[in-house]
Order: C-alpha cells, then sequence, then structure tokens
C-alpha cells in the first residue's frame, strides 16, 4: 500500500508513523522547509517539500500513483484543492480530506464526495464523538466505544493487590466471576498479544474487552464505579464544545454550564442552544469555580484551543472536588503529564483523526478503529459478510498464529459475545479483532 500525506503537522506525522510501523510506503508533502527537514530526520518515510496545490510536484510525489491521498495541511482550502487536483490527475486514487470549517461543513456535515473526494474527516467532530460516547457510558478511565457493538473497552492498570496480579490469562479468566477477554498488554514499552499462559504482573495495563451487561460487576471489583454525569460544565466555546452540545438533546442542555470569556462567542452559543447556561468568564480566575459552586459538578470538560490550559483546569477542577474531569489535547506529548494528574479521561485530537483516517483505509468492512498502547496496538470493527474466510468458521479454527486476538463479538440480532474456541462466526456478526500494529497486514489476510 502506497499512501501520500499532505502536511507534516501533528496528525500527518501520527498517521505517518502508523503506517510506517504497518511497513507500508509513505510519502510526506510539505510546504514548509524547515518543518520537512526536521520529519525528515524523525521518520523512516520521503519527505519531500513543495506545493500540494502544484499539479506537477503531486505527480514528481507519486500522488497519482498511490492508494490514498491524505490531506491534512491546517488549510481547508488547500486540503480541498490538493484532492481535487489529484482526482483529476488519478480517479482511482482514494482521496481523503481533513476540514475543519464550519462554513464547508455545515451544521451536518458534508455530503459523501465533494469535488470527487472520497471521504472527508473534521478532527472537532470526530474528538466531540468521543467525548459523548465516553460520558453516554459513565466510565472516565480511558474508555473505547465502537460503533456497531455495546461492548466497551477498558484500560486497567495492574495494582500489587488487584485480582489479576501474578496470574495467568487461563486463571483469571475462569476465576474472575465477569466474562471479559484481555485485548491486550502494555508492560513497560512492550506490547503483548495475550495467549492463556501469559503471565499478568503488577503494573501492566491491561486493554479489557467487557459487554455493558456484565462492566458494573467488573468495574465493582476493580474499584471502579459507572457515573452518570447529570451536572456538566464545559470550559470553552471552541468548536468541539459546539459538535458535542449538538449530540445532547436539547433538555439536557438545562443542566450544562459553558465558560467563554469572550462576549460575542458567548453571545452565539446563547443564541445556538436557549437551555444552556452561558457564563462569561475567564476560566483561569479561581472565582469562577466558588462562586458557581463547580465542586458540585459531575462532569468538568476543558475544551479550550491551548492544551496547558486544558490540562490545570481539569486537574484543578478535580482537586475541588468535581466528579470526572476530562481534557482535550492537540500535543500527544502530555498525556503522561495529564495521566499524573488526576484527570480522570484525556482525549488527544490527533489520535481521534487519525483513527477516523484509518477506517478508511482498512476497507469497506471496518466501522471503526482504535490505536491503543500510544499506537502499538489497534483494535479494528470488522463486519463479517458473506464470502469472507472467517465466515461459518469456528474461532478455534482460526490460526492467527498468536498474533492477533478476536476479543469480542456482537450477533446480528444484537447480542454480545465474549467469544471462545467454540463459537462459529456468521455473517452479520460484528467482531472485535486486537492486534499490534506490524500484524494488521497478516490478520487483515487470514480474516478478510
Amino acid at each position: 500500500m502506497k499512501v501520500v500525506i499532505l502536511g507534516a503537522g501533528k496528525r500527518g506525522t501520527l498517521l505517518a508513523r502508523h503506517l510506517i510501523q504497518e511497513r507500508r510506503n509513505v510519502i510526506i508533502i510539505e510546504s514548509d522547509p524547515k518543518r520537512a527537514m526536521e520529519t525528515q530526520n524523525k521518520l523512516d518515510c520521503m519527505v519531500k517539500n513543495g506545493s500540494g496545490t502544484d499539479p506537477l510536484f503531486l505527480k514528481e510525489a507519486e500522488a497519482d500513483k498511490a492508494d490514498f491521498f491524505v490531506a491534512l495541511t491546517d488549510s481547508d482550502e488547500v486540503n480541498l484543492v490538493a484532492c481535487g487536483i489529484v482526482e483529476n490527475l488519478a480517479p482511482q486514487v482514494t482521496s481523503i480530506a481533513a476540514i475543519r470549517n464550519l462554513t464547508y461543513t455545515g451544521k451536518d456535515g458534508l455530503p459523501a464526495t465533494v469535488l470527487g473526494i472520497n471521504h472527508i474527516v473534521n478532527s472537532e467532530a470526530e474528538t466531540a464523538k468521543s467525548i459523548h460516547k465516553i460520558i453516554k457510558r459513565g466510565i472516565f478511565s480511558d474508555v473505547v466505544t465502537f460503533e456497531n457493538s455495546d461492548l466497551g473497552l477498558y484500560n486497567f492498570v495492574v495494582t500489587d493487590d488487584s485480582p489479576f496480579a501474578n496470574r495467568r490469562v487461563s486463571e483469571c479468566r475462569s476465576s474472575i466471576a465477569p466474562e471479559f477477554v484481555i485485548a491486550a498488554i502494555k508492560r513497560g514499552e512492550e506490547g503483548i498479544v495475550p495467549s492463556g499462559e501469559t503471565q499478568i504482573l503488577s503494573d501492566d495495563t491491561l486493554a479489557l474487552v467487557v459487554a455493558d451487561s456484565e462492566k458494573r460487576s467488573l468495574f465493582r471489583l476493580l474499584g471502579q464505579r459507572k457515573v452518570k454525569s447529570k451536572r456538566i460544565v464545559i470550559v470553552g466555546g471552541s468548536k468541539i464544545a459546539r459538535f458535542l452540545l449538538r449530540l445532547f438533546e436539547p433538555s439536557d442542555h438545562k443542566s450544562i454550564v459553558l465558560v467563554e470569556q469572550d462576549g460575542a462567542t458567548c453571545e452565539e452559543f446563547a443564541a445556538l442552544f436557549p437551555n444552556l447556561l452561558v457564563i462569561k468568564s475567564d476560566i483561569s480566575d479561581e472565582l469562577i469555580f466558588k462562586e458557581e459552586h463547580f465542586e458540585t459538578k459531575d462532569l468538568l470538560i476543558s475544551l479550550t484551543d491551548n492544551d496547558e490550559l486544558n490540562i490545570v483546569t481539569s486537574s484543578y477542577a478535580k482537586r475541588l472536588g468535581v466528579t470526572n474531569t476530562m481534557a482535550i489535547i492537540k500535543n500527544n506529548n502530555y498525556i503522561r503529564l495529564a495521566e499524573n494528574l488526576g484527570i480522570d479521561s484525556i482525549i488527544s485530537i490527533s489520535e481521534a483523526t487519525v483513527d477516523s483516517l484509518l477506517k478508511f483505509m482498512r476497507g469497506k468492512h471496518v466501522s471503526s478503529v482504535h490505536s491503543l498502547f500510544e499506537g502499538r496496538f489497534e483494535i479494528i470493527e470488522l463486519n463479517v459478510t458473506d464470502g469472507m474466510k472467517i465466515t461459518n468458521t469456528p474461532i478455534s479454527k482460526i490460526n492467527m498464529r498468536g498474533r492477533g486476538v478476536i476479543a469480542g463479538i456482537t450477533t446480528k440480532s444484537g447480542h454480545n459475545i465474549i467469544p471462545t474456541g467454540d463459537y462459529t462466526i456468521r455473517e452479520g456478526d460484528t467482531l472485535l479483532i486486537s492486534a499490534g500494529r506490524e500484524e494488521l497486514d497478516f490478520i487483515q489476510k487470514v480474516t478478510f
């Protein structure tokens, strides 16, 4: 697979890193000479310095010979024009454009195709969807949700007194009452595809797949609890905040407070969402927390365009007594810092965007893609159709050679199953498959 990426920003470099791990042929186009040189020094791929709106340069960069052309610059206009040129040069190339401006996306997003572009991704909209799903699940400790399955994936760190500590995976599954599958294990900098004989150690991070009906029991065992967030504070009148509020029912807005320091933005949100309480204030002024009694709230979400402010605000709110806090970040280097400051959930805009991009690259049978453990693993949501290699096959007969795990199944009728080797995969099933990123090509060959 050849992928040409336009733009060496955070999204472009993160996507490139993932694809390079998969041993894909990646070419990056970057217009800024300094950034192009820095990217070339960091990544094991070709980086070409030039304009993405120059047809001759696009041909020189082999955009017309790519399987995918992905436009991820900070300019919507450049992304749209570049994809339009590539479509004109080579209609067979699948083009994907990242679009941020609401003028282009409109209230309900863009139609299926524009200027011949095959797929449109809006970073803010994808991030808002991720946040809304987490709120609805009510679990804020690093949760992954799926499009066509009620199964959830939750990451937990194994403590010394955990029922998982110093036991084999098979022992845990047979002795711990709630049904679950360990989809992957992170041990230090190493990612492990677990088998029944894998020993779980203290400080391991487990990626557990569990059904909605079982998660309450499992979380109680792990000392976690589900919280229904009725009283919510949103900090920052950003585009993400706008998308997020649209995902709630209008009646839900009555229990949501928006804090924004810009007067014009406050007026805009008040007009768009009449049931919303909008407060004009600087969130860095600690008096706002006391005057509005934010310590009584169930959830505070910091959605400003400033990573540092989001982290500080969420951490401070947690210390004051807010039940759960969330923060969005653009710079993934802040993830570990934020985790150590007591913030319940950190959402990376870059990761949410890249996961959406990868979904399109995995093919029409994949409805969602999620990166795990800083991109070392990926879990895909695969829709089984007639004619696939695994259709009508017992799981015990699917030889993944220890490279991947079928971590969960939702049947055509909507029944969630924590799989065993005896289960036979049927047309209409939705599978959750976890694998190391470098093994994804093999997993696709085995399953598709």
